[in-house]
């Protein structure tokens, strides 16, 4: 299978560049037309750019491919590098949760913020991954749904809640002039019912990454932070 992202230098600059994705007929049925999608991604890094938003800043492009430049680190490796970037992790984490926070009272959501297209570097944060960024996610329920996605993949890498979670939370809270949060707890609170349910059916995978911080996640969002 043809590489679909690739190392690239551009002038000198670091970068990745991303090929119009070969895709199967099945691929095609669930995600739909690769060129499409390449273009809508293409011009939603275009978009970003015009607005000074904190997105990876494109550097080349042609037809069938596009470059971002390297924003460093993602926060998932960070969090997976162990004892010995701990402190770091918390730190980019907690500028991850208010970056995004921003991002949502300029009017904008980035539509699946999970931990691996959140990149750090020299004490910044800078998203990456437009392919569900766009007007469809940009509304006050877009910004909830970023929130759940992003807590979520935060429990899932955390295992639980501890004070590196609330720290985030609290971080998120602290820029949230709008209610996502709140709005974040009712979009959960009406899954609640079916919680008990949840949990049973999903204790012989509970120990696997997308379903440990199921309890987790409900938790954090019925706290009073």
């Amino acid at each position: 299978m043809p590489v679909r992202i690739e190392k690239a230098a551009v002038n000198g600059v670091p970068g990745w560049r991303k090929w119009v994705e070969d895709s199967s007929l099945r691929q095609r049925l669930q995600k739909g037309n690769p060129r499409r999608l390449f273009e809508a991604e293409r011009e939603n890094y275009h978009q970003v750019a015009r607005a000074g938003l904190p997105f990876a800043r494109l550097i080349d492009e042609g037809r069938s491919y596009f470059v971002v430049a390297d924003a460093g680190v993602t926060v998932r490796a960070l969090a997976r590098a162990g004892a010995a970037q701990s402190a770091e992790f918390r730190v980019a984490l907690e500028a991850a949760a208010r970056t995004l926070a921003r991002l949502h009272k300029a009017g904008f959501s980035h539509g699946r913020p999970n931990l691996c297209d959140i990149c750090w570097a020299d004490n910044k944060i800078t998203f990456i991954d437009l392919e569900n960024f766009g007007p469809k996610h940009n509304s006050a329920d877009g910004h909830a749904r970023d929130v759940l996605i992003f807590f979520f993949d935060i429990l899932a890498e955390r295992g639980g809640v501890d004070d590196v979670v609330l720290a985030a939370a609290k971080a998120y809270r602290a820029e949230d002039y709008s209610g996502t949060w709140a709005r974040a707890q009712a979009r959960l609170r009406r899954l609640r019912p079916f919680a008990p349910a949840l949990l049973w059916l999903t204790r012989p995978v509970a120990h696997k990454r997308d379903f440990r911080g199921i309890p987790g996640f409900l938790a954090l969002f019925e706290m009073d932070l």
